[in-house]
């Protein structure tokens, strides 16, 4: 059974959702078959579900506020994350493939949801997956040339985003930024006014 059969009418525009999904997905039978779940910290958990194979991430359930977001549709697309929460500066001149995954909010290549630490988490957005992606996915296609290609951001106990997605260069991830840019929106967060994220 899909999550949608049963909340069909509980969420307002955005997406987010009332107590009422999260008393349904709160329940055993989310934990199991096509649907796991893990815990994030402090209180939060990702309820993921199977499509096609993968364990793609759909909702985030908060315990401490009894209250579920859903993170991504069932056609993989973001429900959370529009044009404003894109660095489009820093997309610069990424394949035509990975800027299509972006303008669509695609979530269909493996990407995940990190743990929470003072309200908030990093998530990796893979764009573009790697060569063995294919080679995995059958259909007799075999493993191509891909490199894989991720962007960054980081969300708030609600789905917000807090820190807009990002591309970093793999010489930026190996010096930290993206522990530097949790620092700055945490900052952000606790009131200091001079931060910019």
């Amino acid at each position: 059974m899909w999550v949608s059969d049963e909340t069909n009418g509980v969420s307002d525009p955005t997406g987010k959702y009332n107590k009422k999904l999260y008393c349904i997905l709160s329940s055993d039978k989310y934990s199991i078959g096509q649907y796991k779940k893990e815990p994030l910290g402090e209180g939060m958990e990702l309820v993921n579900q199977d499509i096609c194979g993968w364990w793609k991430s759909r909702f985030i359930l908060d315990h401490n506020q009894k209250k579920a977001y859903q993170w991504m549709r069932r056609n993989q697309r973001l429900a959370s994350v529009g044009p404003g929460d894109v660095d489009w500066d820093s997309m610069g001149e990424l394949p035509e493939e990975a800027m299509m995954t972006l303008r669509t909010y695609s979530f269909n290549y493996p990407s995940f949801i990190r743990c929470f630490r003072n309200g908030i988490a990093e998530v990796m957005w893979q764009l573009i997956p790697d060569g063995y992606y294919w080679m995995d996915n059958g259909g007799g296609y075999g493993m191509a040339a891909d490199i894989e290609l991720n962007i960054y951001g980081f969300i708030d106990r609600e789905t917000n985003i807090v820190s807009r997605f990002h591309y970093y260069s793999d010489n930026d991830l190996r010096a930290g930024v993206l522990e530097r840019v949790r620092n700055q929106v945490e900052l952000a967060i606790s009131g200091c006014d001079d931060v910019i994220v």
